[in-house]
Parts: structure tokens; sequence; C-alpha cells
């Protein structure tokens, strides 16, 4: 009697563990299957998921391959985009505790260099850059970020010197305009202050004490690591880019890093450590006011539970970085492969991992390609129809000119027009269509040369019968 109890007291002691061991297996197991649909549907070759939980990493796996044909691992080097922007405001919490930088300072005390034009009711102050509330419009911002070519010692200096004199949009401090130069403009305040590059300040004080061995802000340590290039989207499919790398953009979008260093910086975030006092942790966790949506370096979610978040891209990566201090909770999604068109279908892969976590079932976005084949359509049905026109145009014995010739230098108009109104509706520059919409760019320049060409042969035409018409009144 005495062993049955016994027996039954050890059972109920190892039961729960064993229920949560299986919970555990069974959760593993729906995330992967749920990452293998996705990098299926959405034609991913590479990606890597760490999921954080209790200060554990209770999950991570890695998919497929990168441009040079490398298994992915937990190891793997990745852009991260814009995920570099919660580092770096990490990195200013940490220059604010030493005493070198205050948040509500006029950002001139530290870069006075660095010039704008305003009604000088207000100036722009460091916390401004955080919140993402400068008043420097995105259009100005995206002049002179994802560049290449710059300087690798100053590039962030010659940056943000090609910024000075800019003409803000707005009050500083009043709206919200997300915006990648005000964290190139951080990293200037950051080695202005610091007296050291932005890499090297990065790796002594952030990423070596956080542990993030493979963790990088410049390229030659990226290359190191293993960077490679990543992969364009075209038509849904990943076609392998030439691996653009901004040397001015690591403090908004250029780091490196890899799922195993990330989950090192969300359990600091989760849990903090020496890096940064439990107030100053609790400054960047908090959500911003007024139900603004970015705090210091985080998006919080418009509605719902407030928790830090953010995504990142670059040309050729894409990333999601949460955390979720109630639930202890956090997860970071590495890939090599973006398009802008695709962002909300990639958004839906972090949110089936949270509903995962939930207990719920997650839904799978279907890839959305419809702007391409749409756009497409339109440029075969336009040749089609301009060829039609001009094979008729050319049977013809006679032609009412002023028409056709109308006809023609408004396609010559529209031709020479089409792209500035592209970006001018879309409010971004053409560079900027080419590195995040490569197929969408080709196709508008597709839509532009047969405007021109069905233009310049209409009046080649035109010119033929007019000579043949006067060749004949001459007989």
């Amino acid at each position: 009697m005495k062993k049955i109890v016994i027996s039954l007291f050890i059972f109920l002691l190892v039961a729960p563990s064993l229920s949560l061991a299986a919970e555990g297996r069974d959760t593993a197991q729906q995330i992967k299957t749920f990452m293998k649909e996705v990098l299926e549907e959405y034609h991913i070759p590479g990606a890597s998921l760490a999921v954080v939980y209790n200060g554990q990493t209770i999950f991570q796996d890695s998919w497929g391959t990168m441009s040079d044909g490398s298994g992915v691992t937990e190891d793997t080097t990745f852009l991260i985009g814009s995920v570099s922007k919660p580092l770096t405001s990490l990195a200013i919490m940490k220059l604010v505790e030493d005493g070198k930088i205050k948040l509500d300072e006029p950002i001139e005390t530290y870069i006075p260099w660095f010039t704008y034009q305003t009604d000088g009711r207000k100036t722009i102050t460091v916390r401004h850059l955080l919140e993402q509330t400068s008043g420097i419009s995105a259009y100005d911002g995206m002049k002179v970020t994802d560049q290449q070519g710059r300087d690798k010692e100053n590039g962030i200096t010659h940056a943000v010197t090609e910024l000075s004199g800019v003409k803000l949009s707005r009050i500083p401090g009043e709206a919200y305009e997300y915006n990648s130069a005000n964290y190139l403009l951080l990293g200037a305040i950051i080695e202005a202050v610091s007296n050291q590059s932005f890499s090297a300040f990065m790796d002594t004080h952030i990423f070596s004490p956080l542990g993030m061995n493979n963790t990088t802000a410049d390229y030659e340590s990226a290359v190191d690591k293993g960077f490679v290039p990543g992969f364009h989207s075209w038509f849904g499919k990943p076609v392998k880019g030439d691996g653009l790398y901004d040397l001015s953009g690591a403090p908004y979008g250029y780091m490196s890093s890899t799922t195993s260093d990330l989950t090192k910086f969300i359990k600091f975030m989760l849990n903090g450590g020496e890096l940064l006092t439990e107030q100053s942790l609790k400054q960047l966790q908090t959500p911003p006011e007024n139900g603004e949506r970015y705090g210091l370096g985080w998006r919080f979610p418009r509605s719902g539970n407030k928790y830090p978040y953010h995504t990142g891209a670059t040309p050729e990566y894409k990333s999601e970085i949460f955390f979720i201090p109630e639930k202890d909770l956090g997860a970071v999604l590495l890939t090599n492969k973006y398009h802008e068109l695709e962002a909300v279908s990639y958004l839906s892969i972090m949110e089936g991992i949270r509903s995962i976590m939930n207990g719920k079932n997650p839904d799978l976005v279907q890839l959305d390609v419809s702007t391409q084949w749409i756009t497409l359509g339109v440029v075969l049905l336009l040749i089609i129809i301009f060829l039609i026109s001009l094979i008729r145009l050319k049977r013809r014995s006679t032609i009412n000119k002023k028409v056709w010739v109308s006809t023609g230098v408004l396609s010559i108009i529209f031709a020479v027009g089409l792209i500035p109104l592209f970006t001018y509706s879309m409010g971004i520059s053409w560079r900027t269509v080419g590195l995040f919409v490569p197929d969408i760019k080709f196709l508008v320049q597709c839509l532009s040369a047969i405007l021109a060409v069905y233009g310049l042969l209409l009046f080649l035409i035109i010119a033929v019968k007019q000579k043949y018409q006067d060749l004949n009144i001459d007989r």
C-alpha cells in the first residue's frame, strides 16, 4: 500500500511536467508545419526563427539556403533592416545614462554642423529623432538612405552632410512620420559624443556586453561573418540581388545579425541586465503617449495589447522582432527575400507565430502578386493596341494629319511624364522604386518606352505618307 501511495505521489509530481513537455513538442511541430507552408507559399529561399519564453529559447529552427548555396543556421548572417533602429536606440539610452546625451536637448548641441530650415518655433531634439517626429519628411530621408559608394570611414558624416540644410515639412514633435534619416542623425550624434565610429561604439558598448558576437555595424565585419547577397522578388519568385549595403546605413537599417544573437537582445529587453538601469529599460518598453505608435526605437500596435516590435527590410532581406514583457515572450524572424508589395504577407508570418503561442491556429495570407500581373497585362494590351493602330494607319491612303500628330504628341508627353507622375503619386523616389519593387520599375519603364516608340513611329509614318503625297502632287 505504501508503494502505491509513493508511486501515485511521484506520478502527480511528474505528470504536469510530462504534459508541458508534450505541449511544447506540439507547439514546436505546429510552428515547423506553419513555417514550411510559409516558405513554399512565399517562395522564400532561406529563413531562421527563434522564440523566447520565460527567459529560455524554447524554439529555434532554420530552413533553406543563402544565395551562395550554404544552408541557413541560427548563426547565419542576415541584414536586419530597421531592426537596427532598436539597437541604435539602446545605444542612445546607454549614452543618456552615461550623462553624454539628454533626450530633450536640441540636436545642434551634439552636431552643430548639421542645419535645417524651420520656422523657429521649435528645434529638433534627440527624443524627436527617436520617436520619428523630427519634421524631416520621408521623401527627403530617402534621398540619403539606401545608397552605395560612400566612404567607409566617414559614411555617416557624409550622408548627414548631404541631408544638411533640409527644409522641415512639419513642426518638430507635432506629427509622426517614419523616416530612416532620423536614425542616421542619431548615428552621427553617437559618433560625436563618443569620439568613436558608430560601429566601434556598438561593438564595444552594446554587442559585446550582450554577447552578440556575430552582430556587426559595418560592411567589412559583416562580410567576415558571412554576409552574402539576398534576393529580390520578381512576380513573387526569388532573384539573386547584388548585395546592396549602405556604408552609412548601420544606425537605421544595415546592421547584420543572427537569430542566435537577436535572442540575446530579446532576453535583455525582457529581463534587463547590467547594460541599462531598470528605469531606462522601462522607457524603451513603454508605449508612447496619446495613442502614438512609435516609442523610443520601437513600434507598438495601434490597438489591442501594446507590446514593442519592429520590422525591418533592405532590398534583399526581411526581418521582424517582438517581445511582450507581460508574457515574458518574444521572437525573431529573419528571411533573405523582400518586395515592398509583399510586406503584408510577411507580417502575417509573425502574427501566425503569435497565434500559435497563444494556442490558436495561424492564418496564412496568400502571396499577392496581382499588381505585377495587372501591370504586365496593361503593357501587353498596349503593345497589341498600338501595333493594330500602326498597321491600320500605314494601310490608309488618306489620314487626318492633325488627329494623328496630336496622338503622337500626347504619347510622347505621357512617355516623358509617366515616371515623374508615378513617383509623385507614390511619394517615393524612382531609385527607391527600383530597390524595393524592381519588377514594377521594369514594367513602368516598359510602359514609358512603348508610349515613346508609339509616338515616334506615328511621326515616322505620317512623315512617310506626307512625302508620298508630295511626290504624287509633283507628278
